[in-house]
Order: structure tokens, then C-alpha cells, then sequence
């Protein structure tokens, strides 16, 4: 991970910028620059790219599937952004062998991983600020956005709900039995679920599994309404 020209990975992107440090900018880790400015690496870029990827996304799958209900929408949206599947496209385009990384950088399979999650989120933030929201637009679709397949089971909602929280780095999903109602026979459980500290949905069922999925389902509402 050492640094290619520019037109190669130009020619990677299927995109040409207009200010080529921009995209410098996008393909350099932190570790190479310790004691300068965040602005001469990739996580400000990185920041940037994450916010229009989520939009994008968004206007995406409402077009694409018109009659879901939000639950769904948001299901579909975390499997996009995850940082396993954004992984998974930077390692396709090789953007991992594009970074370019300090002497100290230690290349584990985790960290080329999570290397390539972040240079792919860099890239969008630098495209849009070379050419705005329709080519970042241009260039979701084509390297993510229509690569994604509908035919894919949707995660339950506590599955999404972890991945969301592994994605943004908070604290996984606690689920905490609130009450036990009715006759042993027939019992009705409600669940809350906790997220740094912070109830985040409540949710009821016949069985705790049922109550626990539940509660999921309703902080993935909640979340979506105070992002």
C-alpha cells in the first residue's frame, strides 16, 4: 500500500478529478501523517463521503421499492452502508493497494479490511467535492448501489440493529426484560433495548425472542427518526 499514479487509479474509479489532490488526499492514512493537519489524510474526506453515501442510499431504495414500509427501507440501507459490505467494494477496486500508509502501519487482514471501508467512504466525499452530488451520485450507483441485490434476505432487525451499531461505533444492543405478564401458560414478555447508556425502543411479544426482535425493530424506527 504504497502510492499509484493518479490516472491509474482514475482509471480504477471510472472517474477523472478535476483537482487531483483531492483525491491524494482520500488515499492517505492517518499514519502517514502523525504531528500534521487531519486535513492531509483521508478522514475528513471520510466523514464527508459517509453523509452522502446515507442520502443517496436513501433516495435510492425509496425509489426502488416504492409500497416497503420504513422498517424494511432501513434494513436495506444498513446492509448497504455497513462497513463489511463498503469492504467489499474498496477491495474490488483495489483501493486498499491504493492508500498509502505510514512505516508503522500494522497490515493485518482487519486493518486492510476496515483500510478499504474507508478510502471507498473517502472517495465519495472527495468526488463530491470535486464535482458535486450528481457525480458522487454517478459513481455510488454504478460501483454499489446497482451491484446491491434485492434477492438478499433481509437481516432481522436485531441482526441490522448490531450491524448498525458495529457501523458507528457504539456500544452493542442490551437487551433488558422490563416486565412478565399474563399466566405461565400464556405470558406476554416487554423488552427494552439499550444503546450507550440510552433506552432506544421497547417491544413486546409472546416470547422473549419475539419481544427482543421487537424492541429491535422499534429503536431501527427510532434511530432513523433522530439521524
Amino acid at each position: 500500500m504504497t502510492g499509484h499514479p493518479v490516472s491509474e487509479v482514475e482509471k480504477t474509479l471510472g472517474y477523472r478529478f478535476s483537482n487531483p489532490d483531492l483525491l491524494d488526499k482520500a488515499l492517505t492514512h492517518s499514519s502517514c501523517t502523525e504531528g500534521i493537519s487531519s486535513g492531509d489524510n483521508y478522514e475528513r474526506l471520510e466523514f464527508l463521503g459517509d453523509a452522502v453515501l446515507e442520502l443517496v442510499t436513501r433516495e435510492y431504495l425509496m425509489a426502488e421499492y416504492p409500497q416497503e414500509p420504513e422498517g424494511h427501507l432501513t434494513r436495506r440501507k444498513i446492509r448497504i452502508v455497513m462497513k463489511q459490505n463498503l469492504a467489499r467494494h474498496g477491495l474490488r477496486l483495489g483501493l486498499n493497494d491504493f492508500v498509502q500508509v505510514g512505516s508503522g502501519f500494522d497490515a493485518s487482514e482487519g486493518a486492510i479490511d476496515t483500510i478499504a471501508a474507508d478510502a471507498l467512504e473517502a472517495v465519495i466525499g472527495a468526488i463530491y467535492l470535486d464535482s458535486g452530488l450528481k457525480a458522487a451520485e454517478e459513481f455510488l450507483y454504478r460501483e454499489i448501489l446497482q451491484k446491491y441485490s434485492d434477492t438478499d434476505p433481509l437481516p432481522d432487525a436485531r441482526s441490522a440493529l448490531q450491524e448498525y451499531c458495529q457501523a458507528k461505533g457504539l456500544t452493542l444492543p442490551e437487551y433488558r426484560l422490563v416486565s412478565s405478564t399474563g399466566p405461565d401458560h400464556n405470558p406476554v414478555f416487554a423488552i427494552s433495548v439499550i444503546i450507550d447508556g440510552t433506552e432506544v425502543g421497547q417491544g413486546i411479544g409472546r416470547t422473549r425472542k419475539a419481544a427482543r426482535e421487537a424492541a429491535a425493530a422499534r429503536a431501527i424506527e427510532n434511530i432513523e427518526r433522530m439521524v
